[in-house]
């Protein structure tokens, strides 16, 4: 038996307005995560700037304070990815900065080897901020950058 072929139309009728509201969701979502990848680029690259004042001066209050500021993106991530989104590579290097500055601002609060230790520790981090942070830069299409900054400003404590 044949079908008529006012059923084909209908089902193709049917299937046209589902793919363009999928597909306005789809870039709808791409566009959002670009602005909180905006956000989050300008944000890291703020924090970068401070952390590297803060080693300078020693200031372990404002290491932690920025490392704890750093922690709201990361904890947006991590909501973020069990919602089932993705986490990129900005957050990524939120996360290294944090580590870095929670490492320093605890290492400057010690003497001897546990302090040896956290520095160490901060310079791993500084090593995995600047490939996140080019990463970063990258996926956000800005010029890549040196971020050897924080790493020189560890060398000098």
């Amino acid at each position: 038996m044949q079908r008529p072929e006012r059923r084909i139309t209908f089902k193709g009728l049917a299937f046209g307005p589902v793919v363009f509201s999928l597909a306005l969701c789809a870039s709808a979502a791409m566009a959002q995560d670009s602005g909180q990848m905006e956000t989050v680029f300008r944000k890291v690259s703020a924090a970068e700037a401070t952390i590297v004042k803060a080693i300078g001066a020693g200031d372990s209050r404002q290491l932690s304070k920025t490392g704890s500021e750093l922690g709201r993106i990361i904890e947006a991530a991590l909501k973020r990815r069990e919602d089932g989104g993705r986490v990129t590579s900005c957050d990524m290097a939120a996360h290294s900065l944090a580590y870095l500055a929670v490492s320093v601002a605890d290492g400057l609060a010690n003497k001897g080897e546990p302090r040896r230790l956290l520095i160490e520790d901060a310079r791993a981090a500084a090593s995995d901020f600047q490939k996140d942070m080019s990463a970063c830069e990258k996926q956000a299409g800005k010029k890549t950058g040196s971020h050897a900054s924080v790493e020189r400003a560890l060398r000098a404590l």
